[in-house]
């Protein structure tokens, strides 16, 4: 994909990096509903960002009492004149790595803003539609976490090698690298005890002695393009979805931690490191994007009682009771004996 189009560096851009202040990395990936109609959300899972916008319909005036599809299409083009505006505040607040977002980056370089701008031509659009009511309007775009925002960070023309090792060690070919990183993980470098691990653009794997031993800059742009330094799973163990990224056969391996002033990094045992560094073909796994995180909170797979039901759900589904033994009757004796 080609550079995203610089816009040039007008009154709305200046407008834009003045207001764009760093904002916490919880806010983007919960989303965040603001009172002014715009509601913005991550799924990391699927690898998009959404932005919705919502406005009351056109009042009717006194003069002429409007039709509902026109006064459908006047919010209509009203929404898609804030468009713009709301969609480069609502990617500002996208987490880039563990200390950054996008408006971050957009105050050490006004361009940032100018390449946003550029986006909204190219945003999906999914639906308009209006409440039960026939009182408000809403609207939804989408823009790919990858495909749209990954080329605004520096881009490396060559990836930097990742670490090797030269020493043997029990090993052999992975088709991936599975890392579970779900529930409260131990918050390295913090006086806090644990913290669950945040998504962001670009992430780094560090070692226990705090070494980076992968980060974006390691990985191939077109993968970061195409899909990402790795697949994420919110909440669920199931690979399946995810076969054709990990393969068949991939290393499963438990994060031992967190770091970073947002918990966007995590840290791998050294033990694991030295499998993933001692081969060729593993250390293409993470070059590639061949790697699927598992996060967020343990799903909840524990039966709820039902408050109506008058069984015990305490109790096993079924029960063996045992049973006295059945006295056998005597046999009749047999005649002549």
């Amino acid at each position: 994909m080609g550079t995203p189009r610089i816009v040039p560096l007008g009154w709305l851009t200046v407008i834009l990096v003045a207001g764009l202040v760093s904002l916490p990395a919880e806010e983007a990936a919960t989303g965040a509903k603001a009172s002014d109609g715009i509601e913005s959300h991550v799924d990391w899972t699927e690898g998009r960002f959404y932005l919705t916008l919502t406005a009351p319909l056109v009042a009717q005036t006194d003069v002429a009492q409007m039709a509902g599809p026109k006064r459908r299409y006047l919010t209509e083009q009203l929404l898609a004149s804030r468009l713009e505006a709301a969609f480069v505040r609502e990617a500002a607040k996208l987490p880039v790595d563990s200390s950054r977002t996008l408006g971050d980056l957009a105050q050490e370089d006004p361009a940032i803003v100018g390449q946003l701008s550029g986006l909204v031509p190219r945003l999906k659009f999914h639906y308009s539609r209006v409440d039960e009511a026939y009182t408000s309007l809403e609207m939804r775009w989408s823009a790919s976490l990858w495909t749209d925002f990954e080329p605004l960070l520096e881009a490396s023309e060559t990836p930097n090698d990742l670490s090797r090792l030269v020493s043997w060690n029990p090993s052999r070919d992975f088709s991936g690298l599975v890392i579970f990183a779900m529930g409260n993980l131990p918050w390295w470098g913090t006086n806090k005890l644990f913290a669950e691990w945040k998504p962001s653009l670009s992430f780094r794997l560090l070692s226990p002695d705090g070494e980076v031993l992968f980060d974006r800059s390691m990985a191939h742009s077109a993968a970061l393009e195409e899909w990402g330094q790795a697949g994420l799973s919110e909440g669920k163990f199931n690979e399946e979805a995810w076969r054709e990224r990990i393969g068949l056969d991939p290393f499963r391996i438990v994060a031992r931690g967190v770091f970073g002033t947002n918990p966007c990094d995590l840290i791998l045992a050294q033990e694991d490191w030295n499998r993933l560094l001692a081969r060729p073909a593993n250390r293409e796994l993470l070059a590639a994007g061949k790697v699927l995180v598992l996060w967020g909170p343990f799903p909840d797979y524990t039966r709820h009682p039902n408050p109506d039901s008058v069984i015990n759900e305490a109790e096993p589904s079924f029960q063996i009771i045992p049973q006295p033994p059945i006295e056998k009757a005597a046999e009749p004796a047999k005649s002549g004996e």
